[in-house]
């Protein structure tokens, strides 16, 4: 039965300016210019949506003396449940369905907004608690704790260092699925046998991955033991 009255749009789109927020910023503050590139929407529709959010205590100005965002501890929550809800969503779609991996970051976009809490916790439980999504992310648990464990971006290491790949990019479909095709995938070990403005080489094992400037810069790592003391440029 339908709710007569209840606005599915805002709903949609309020979790989606939050989500957003929380990417961009996590606590911290977001300039309107900004959420309006990283959502695809002009300064007006941010500047007329951030009242709606702002009269529900979900977002408030960062200072008087700047128009920037911050979200509150009632909407960095409902951020955080989002993104819980996303992330079992392209874990559940990658691992159970199928679904390849450029393909799940959209279909979790879609089906997102119509999962539960409750079915986000049964969904937590019948895929085991996961940590991680298959992009490398870490999903919030239960509590919406999240393990912020600190990486760097790939593009920044230095040849010949030892690297694990943490995490990717996952809004470019294109570059998601040279990634898959390639193997560069999270958890992989691997050394950087090229780096530079037009892509770079790893080398794990006897494999040698060649990656386009695009997939470089979507990448995530840590340094493995061996590199303790090797510095990022």
């Amino acid at each position: 039965m339908l709710n007569v009255g209840f606005d599915r749009s805002h709903l949609r789109a309020r979790e989606d300016y939050l989500k957003a927020i929380y990417h961009l910023a996590g606590e911290g503050p977001v300039q309107a210019a900004e959420l309006a590139r990283y959502l695809g929407v002009s300064r007006s529709s941010v500047s007329q949506f951030k009242v709606r959010l702002a009269g529900e205590r979900l977002i408030r100005r960062a200072s008087e003396r700047t128009d920037a965002l911050r979200l509150t501890k009632k909407g960095l929550a409902m951020a955080i449940a989002i993104v819980r809800r996303h992330r079992l969503l392209e874990t559940f779609l990658h691992r159970s369905l199928g679904v390849p991996l450029e393909r799940i970051h959209d279909e979790a976009e879609r089906l997102e907004h119509a999962v539960s809490e409750d079915v986000a916790r049964r969904l937590a439980r019948f895929l085991g608690n996961p940590q991680t999504d298959p992009h490398g992310h870490r999903i919030p648990d239960e509590a919406l704790h999240v393990d912020a464990s600190p990486d760097l971006p790939l593009i920044g290491v230095e040849r010949g260092c030892r690297v694990v790949l943490t995490r990717m990019d996952d809004r470019d479909e294109a570059v998601v699925k040279e990634l898959a095709r390639c193997g560069a995938l999270p958890g992989l070990r691997a050394v950087v046998s090229r780096a530079g403005a037009g892509g770079m080489t790893l080398r794990s094992g006897r494999r040698e991955i060649m990656l386009s400037a695009a997939a470089s810069g979507a990448l995530y790592c840590t340094l493995a033991p061996a590199n303790s003391e090797a510095r990022s440029r």
